[in-house]
C-alpha cells in the first residue's frame, strides 16, 4: 500500500508501536469518562459524553483525580 501523505511515518504508524492504554471507560456520577486506573484513584483523561452541560463541572475535567471505591 502507498500512502502518499506530508505526515511523518511515526505518527502514520503510532498505533503500530504503542502498547495497550490502561484506560477504562466508566461512568461516575452520571458522567461517561475515560481514565486512567492507578490502583484505587482514577485520573480523568477525556469526558465522553455528549451533554455540554458535563464539561462545565470542574471536578471530573480531563487531568483531576477521581477516588474510587472499588
Amino acid at each position: 500500500m502507498i500512502l502518499y501523505t506530508t505526515m511523518p511515518q511515526e505518527i502514520v504508524f503510532a498505533e503500530q508501536n504503542q502498547q495497550p492504554s490502561a484506560h477504562e471507560q466508566i461512568e461516575y456520577r452520571g458522567v461517561p469518562l475515560l481514565v486512567e486506573m492507578k490502583g484505587n484513584e482514577a485520573e480523568v483523561i477525556q469526558v465522553m459524553s455528549t451533554n455540554p452541560m458535563h464539561f462545565l463541572h470542574p471536578d471530573i475535567s480531563p487531568g483531576q483525580k477521581l477516588k474510587l471505591n472499588v
